[in-house]
């Protein structure tokens, strides 16, 4: 048998691509030596590690007190959760993560330990001293890369949270393979999942994306941790969302707003009166009110027509379907008698998020009719629906949840208009 070094792929004869990672030279012999265990050690040992877990204190969780990070964690960090923080480098996850250490440490009395390789120890104390503006070190720092010092240091000091940054520096001397090898960070992680459930110790992994925009391909880190965190970004804007992808513990699909400052990301708790500000009342402005994840937010849609002098009239849209507004565009001219066949329709949404959300059809429809026809629509009037090709208005996706995030606006109930073209008695 032959396996490839870097995904352990196993293979009768040697190949010179492997069809699952996709590396070249990669098939060796296979090393590796079955060992001759009997069924009866194999029930004992079971046997006694649920004995040892049941005498465990279950409900054990780290209080933090952070309404963003609440959001995020589900209101409590379990000890002996595995939470893996990945997303593109350069992106502020260390500074988001001491971030968060700093917040444990407020609320909670316990050890922690940062294992970095990338980084030196200085780095981390002037970064960890600019975001809590103390001389103190919360933490013990670390600079290592070899699983086995990492594992005998947390086990000998009893740190009750250790963080490794990252995972993909970690390494092995008793696998056969390089370093960042899909294999080596499967073998580490292993090793850590295994250490950091035994002991009841919380571990924070940093992770980065590889070139298919996935971590340790084909996705196996994320199967061994118990919550996946995402930190995304636009990457001329200052706004970065931390998004919940995957949650054992609680529910997932779960978003947090961070801005980013000097030398710090702050949490952005007043994203709606931002937004309201900055509207004007004008007839291309129409707020509407947008699901990410689980959470609302407000947004502003604007529109712009102008004169075609082309052939064909541009449909340009910025953080929208282009497609779904063509069918937008069609139903308006088809039921609400608005001619558009002449007329350039340029579309922004002014902050930076990417919305796929079709309960924004009719906030882009009324958007494209007031400025056709200089209605100036006013600021305290929400539009939310899903328009049908058949010009109804359709019920909105979390419905409820979309008008508590707007409890002091004006959110007519659309659901008693049967059609779009009821609604210019309206405005």
């Amino acid at each position: 048998m032959y396996i490839c070094h870097d995904c352990e792929n196993s293979s009768t004869i040697k190949l010179g691509k492997c069809p699952y990672c996709w590396s070249f030279g990669t098939y060796i012999k296979d090393p590796r030596k079955t060992s001759k265990t009997s069924k009866k050690n194999i029930r004992n040992e079971d046997k006694w590690e649920q004995l040892k877990v049941g005498k465990k204190e279950i409900s054990q969780w780290f209080n933090i007190d952070h309404k963003e990070l609440l959001r995020i964690f589900s209101s409590w960090i379990k000890w002996g959760g595995l939470y893996l923080l990945a997303w593109e480098p350069w992106i502020w996850k260390s500074t988001l993560m001491l971030q968060i250490l700093a917040y444990i440490k407020e609320k909670n009395l316990c050890s922690i330990a940062y294992f970095s390789w990338e980084e030196d120890s200085s780095q981390i104390y002037e970064r960890q001293k600019r975001i809590s503006t103390s001389d103190k070190v919360i933490f013990d720092i670390f600079q290592a890369h070899h699983l086995e010092d990492i594992t005998s240091t947390a086990s000998e000091k009893k740190y009750d949270i250790i963080v490794i940054d990252s995972i993909q520096t970690v390494y092995t001397p008793h696998h056969d393979s390089v370093a960042w090898s899909i294999s080596q960070i499967k073998r580490c992680s292993e090793k850590i999942s295994e250490r950091c459930k035994a002991h009841w110790v919380t571990c924070f992994l940093i992770g980065h994306v590889t070139k298919w925009w996935e971590i340790a391909w084909p996705r196996y880190l994320e199967h061994i941790v118990d919550v996946v965190l995402y930190l995304e970004w636009d990457r001329y804007g200052q706004y970065r969302f931390l998004r919940t992808k995957k949650n054992r513990f609680w529910a997932s699909d779960e978003v947090g707003i961070f801005e980013m400052k000097k030398s710090w990301l702050s949490p952005v708790y007043d994203l709606k009166e931002r937004i309201i500000n900055q509207t004007i009342q004008a007839p291309w402005n129409v707020l509407t009110v947008w699901i990410d994840s689980w959470r609302p937010v407000l947004v502003n849609i604007e529109a712009l027509l102008v004169k075609s002098n082309g052939k064909f009239p541009q449909r340009v849209t910025m953080w929208m379907d282009n497609k779904r507004v063509q069918i937008i565009i069609a139903i308006i001219e088809r039921y609400m008698k608005v001619p558009l066949w002449a007329t350039d329709i340029y579309l922004n949404i002014p902050w930076e998020f990417q919305f796929r959300d079709t309960w924004l059809d009719l906030a882009i429809a009324m958007a494209i009719y007031s400025q056709a026809k200089w209605i100036t629509i006013d600021k305290k009037l929400i539009f939310i629906g899903e328009l049908g090709l058949s010009w109804q208005i359709l019920y909105s996706k979390h419905h409820d949840k979309r008008k508590k995030e707007i409890s002091e606006f004006t959110c007519i109930d659309f659901t008693r208009i049967k059609n779009i073209s009821e609604i210019k008695s309206i405005l």
